[in-house]
């Protein structure tokens, strides 16, 4: 499966400024799911990783906004990427994850 409008991606990231200065990294930790086609992530970011297989690993280069002269650099890895369900298309978003310590509704623990 490719990234493509109304599919579920999961990534890890290191994002770097134009002077290399590293603004988050992600890539250790947990991936961040988006659903793609929403708008929920920076455009250039979203065109950089359409038509994409999961596992690859790509350097994407983009500008915030077009009035912007900060030139931002991502190191991403696509993880996972899997068809979004109706009710996520709707909400243009995936759906929360479960916790692993719930225990069902109603639950007190």
């Amino acid at each position: 499966m490719e990234v493509a409008t109304n599919t579920v991606v999961s990534i890890r990231y290191v994002m770097k400024n134009s002077g290399g200065e590293i603004l988050e990294d992600i890539m250790d930790k947990e991936p961040v799911e988006y659903l793609h086609g929403s708008g929920n992530i920076l455009p250039g970011l979203e065109k950089g990783l359409e038509g994409l297989p999961a596992g690859f690993t790509k350097i994407i280069r983009f500008k915030i906004d077009e009035n912007s002269d900060e030139n931002y650099q991502l190191n991403v890895k696509i993880d996972n990427i899997r068809a979004a369900t109706p009710a996520e298309i709707e909400m243009g978003k995936p759906e929360p994850k479960q916790s692993n310590n719930s225990c069902g509704p109603g639950c007190c623990c």
